[in-house]
């Protein structure tokens, strides 16, 4: 294959070639990535996904970006509409490849292009001199002491917001950064205001008669009269074009609201420009949460981060600079960026948490800070001698929240602690009320309580939330330092009783939950099932802790660990679920209870150990999982456990003990007219007689297998047999057949996060274009479901093994030992994401 050719018809090569190229209208600057990203209207890592390949623009965007680079001049002169339908067409077909539901992408609209270049492109402004009155007041504000980093896109938009609206609130956590915010954004519009901006730090009082008279002394005011000091304050802003910052005004929250009403309906030239832990909550307020510094979500992007994505992040270029300044010999490397991305990502992404945790670095290496970040409150506690004491460490500052807040509000808080990853309304509803026998009390919660309560949590700043597109359903989440201080609150605060009666809450609830989305998992619905497990694993995973430390409620631990394989296997979460199965399977099996649990218990962790390579322990799984089955009768689960022997017999080139087993499974399924189990069974019969080398009738059985999955709209299992049908098809010289039959394998295993099931497909793929006789994809495709295999199988051993070798054998032979390790290496290199885009465009 011509390398040029493999980087042209990737999308992110067009996307980034053209953005770097310098600007026909400017030659001497190029576009930066997080120019491309303000002009599309984007956040900057969904540039650094198109680029990297990791994602697709939209049809929107994609337009978006062709626009951009037409007015910035970034197309060659020549023919700038054909460079822009190659780009939209390697889009295209890309996302074609990798749709599921065989989407169409629309087609390359010529008139529109067409009508794009008629217009004029973007000049930019030179030798103008900005018009505006000389400023005739002072800027009152206050001196930060180190530099602002990250939040310009939140700088920008709250000062277009100050042009529609007179009064806009910065609403967040303590620590969070909504003064330096307010501060860096007021410092940009002096000429705005050019008749004063004044800033007001509230934090310096705490009563609410002390507000008048504060606002005239930071004007330099008096009241010599008898009139209130609000009307003294609202005659020097009459008519005025000026802006007010109101900080801190959450402990003074009515008071400060009445001002600002007063004085804006009084005052059209005055703009105010708030920060709180709560809204003001009054007339044409704009409020702006501001969310934490960008940091890594997923831990396993973060392992494959180059040096430049990890300082993309706003909260590792904060650590840095305030770094250089704590630890100005502080060498940065990549695995020194990937610690302090580590740490960005345990704290949340707070800026005042950065900077003690910044402060440690005197006397603690970044692997000793991110280590005792267990216990944020006790590590994050040198704070700058000068800042508020609220500001000197991370407890104080919650403390000055916690003290606001009311009995029942503080309740509710630290019942909040035993969420883990975030909640819902109705997990709140269901887990954190008072127990019936409890006295009818003034802090008593009810669950026509809770909607208040967690609305004033918000309001106030103690709860995030996490919004969906479209308002389909919202989750709520304690930042890490907020959940610790409230989980130390819960433990002072209540005893033994109390504290399991919440936790068993917890567990029953989330075991209930668990039930709910597994009924769905063999259906149509299985993706959203999956979701609806991803989305709450934290939790589950605490209720499996939690049940596992109570002996009382272990069995339930048990329950939930049996229902949880699918789940496991899915996420390729292998290590996960061998840990709990066999931590709950050890201790509750001799109990002889729950039993049904335990079988499926069995069932799970043998078929997770078939994965891993680990065929003698599978088979011992296994086999008790049958006996169990059949003394407690659950045929479904007893003919599941038998194809799962069949298929740990055919890995053992047992074929006749296959044969067996995978009969007496097809039998039960038919007799209870389970066509999800018997679709199964006819894969595992199928693969024998595959191995029998009965070809003709192992199509017929596993075209009946992928039949009865599409009859029960199983869209996503149908990958085995269609792995098996790509290897029949090789076998009966049917090799375009064949590569049809793998690409259905991979498309249809694009749901599954882990790894083994896509690597299958690329392996069975790459056999056969090597059977073709194109030896550099082969080679690709090998070297990438290698990667994919180590990530589960310990020994790494390919499905169907001879084939394999084969392959491997005839690409080094048929390719000079340089070019063999070149591509090789090229598909290990892959992402799963490219891997599976790669396959799919052959």
């Amino acid at each position: 294959m011509d390398d040029s050719k493999y980087a042209k018809d990737w999308p992110h090569e067009w996307i980034k070639k053209i953005r770097t190229r310098p600007s026909r209208r400017e030659t001497s600057k190029k576009m930066r990535q997080v120019d491309l990203a303000k002009r599309v209207g984007v956040d900057p890592r969904t540039v650094q996904q198109w680029e990297s390949g990791d994602r697709l623009p939209s049809i929107g965007n994609l337009k978006q970006i062709i626009q951009v680079f037409w007015e910035e001049g970034l197309f060659l002169k020549g023919d700038p509409r054909q460079e822009a339908e190659q780009l939209w067409m390697a889009v295209k077909r890309l996302s074609e490849a990798r749709s599921a539901t065989r989407r169409e992408f629309e087609d390359f609209d010529k008139a529109w292009f067409d009508t794009l270049m008629t217009t004029k492109a973007i000049q930019p402004e030179t030798g103008k001199e900005k018009q505006g009155t000389a400023v005739t007041a002072p800027a009152r504000l206050r001196k930060m002491p180190s530099t602002f980093v990250g939040r310009h896109q939140s700088r920008d938009a709250l000062a277009e917001q100050l042009t529609h609206h007179a009064l806009v609130s910065i609403i967040g956590s303590g620590g969070i950064g909504k003064t330096s915010l307010a501060v860096e954004l007021a410092s940009t519009l002096t000429e705005r205001f050019p008749q004063g901006i004044w800033m007001f730090e509230f934090g310096a009082i705490s009563e609410a008669h002390d507000v008048g008279p504060f606002l005239l002394s930071t004007l330099g005011l008096s009241n010599q009269g008898s009139q209130p000091d609000v009307q003294v304050v609202l005659e020097t802003a009459i008519n005025r074009n000026m802006l007010f910052i109101f900080d801190n005004c959450e402990h003074l929250i009515d008071v400060i609201a009445t001002v600002a009403e007063s004085l804006l309906a009084e005052a059209p030239e005055l703009s105010i420009l708030a920060t709180s832990r709560e809204p003001l909550n009054i007339a044409e307020e704009y409020v702006y949460r501001i969310p934490p510094l960008s940091f890594p979500v997923d831990e396993v992007t973060l392992d494959e981060l180059s040096e430049t994505e990890l300082i993309n992040y706003e909260s590792v270029q904060l650590f840095l600079e305030r770094a250089s300044i704590q630890a100005p010999h502080f060498a940065v490397s990549l695995p020194h960026l990937k610690r302090i991305a580590s740490i960005c990502k345990k704290i949340g992404g707070i800026p005042l948490a950065i900077e003690l945790a910044v402060a440690r670095m005197n006397m603690l290496t970044l692997e000793q800070i991110e280590e005792r970040l267990t216990n944020q409150l006790t590590l994050l506690t040198v704070g700058k001698r000068t800042a508020t004491p609220r500001h000197q460490t991370l407890r104080s500052t919650i403390d000055w929240s916690y003290n606001l807040l009311t009995g029942r509000e503080r309740l509710l808080l630290r019942r909040l602690s035993v969420f883990e990853g975030g909640f819902t309304l109705e997990a709140v509803e269901g887990i954190c009320i008072c127990e019936p026998d409890i006295p009818d009390r003034e802090d008593r919660i009810t669950v026509v309580d809770v909607v208040d309560l967690l609305s004033s949590l918000v309001n106030k700043s103690l709860v995030s939330t996490q919004i969906s597109s479209h308002y389909g359903s919202i989750r709520y989440f304690l930042l890490e330092a907020i959940k610790e201080y409230a989980s130390d609150k819960f433990r002072e605060e209540s005893d033994d009783r109390k504290r399991d009666a919440l936790y068993e809450r917890h567990v029953r609830y989330y075991m209930t939950y668990l039930l709910h989305a597994e009924s769905q998992f063999r259906s149509i619905e299985r993706e959203s099932c999956i979701e609806a497990v991803r989305r709450e694993y934290a939790n589950l995973r605490s209720a499996l802790q939690w049940s596992y430390s109570s002996v009382q409620v272990r069995p339930s631990g048990l329950h939930m660990a049996a229902h949880l394989y699918w789940f496991w296997l899915h996420e390729g979460r292998l290590k996960d679920g061998l840990f709990w199965l066999e931590r709950f399977l050890y201790t509750e099996e001799e109990s002889h209870a729950f039993r049904t649990d335990s079988a499926k218990a069995w069932h799970g962790l043998s078929i997770i150990q078939f994965i891993q390579g680990h065929t003698k322990t599978a088979m011992e799984a296994a086999t008790r999982s049958v006996e169990i089955a059949r003394e407690q009768q659950e045929i479904s689960l007893l003919a599941s456990s038998l194809r799962l022997l069949a298929f740990l017999h055919i890995k053992q080139n047992c074929i006749e003990e296959a044969e067996t087993v995978v009969q007496q499974s097809a039998d039960l399924a038919r007799s209870a007219h389970d066509s999800w189990n018997l679709a199964s069974s006819l894969h595992a019969y199928g693969k024998i007689r595959l191995e029998q080398h009965r070809y003709n009738d192992a199509s017929v059985l596993l075209r009946e297998s992928v039949h009865l999955f599409e009859t029960v709209q199983d869209q996503w299992e149908v990958s085995g047999p269609y792995e098996c049908l790509g290897y029949t098809a090789l076998k009966l010289g049917k090799l375009d057949q064949s590569i049809e039959y793998f690409k259905k394998c991979i498309a249809a295993s694009q749901i599954y996060r882990g790894s083994w099931v896509l690597s299958r497909g690329i392996e069975g793929l790459g056999i056969t274009l090597c059977a073709q006789g194109a030896l550099t994809d082969a080679a690709i495709l090998l070297g990438a479901a290698e990667k994919g295999r180590q990530a589960y199988d310990e020994g790494s051993i390919p499905n169907f093994p001879d084939e394999h070798r084969k392959s491997v054998s005839a690409i080094q032979q048929g390719l000079q030992e340089q070019e063999w390790y070149r591509w090789w290496n090229k598909g290990k290199e892959m992402t799963q994401a490219q891997a599976l885009a790669y396959a799919l465009e052959i």
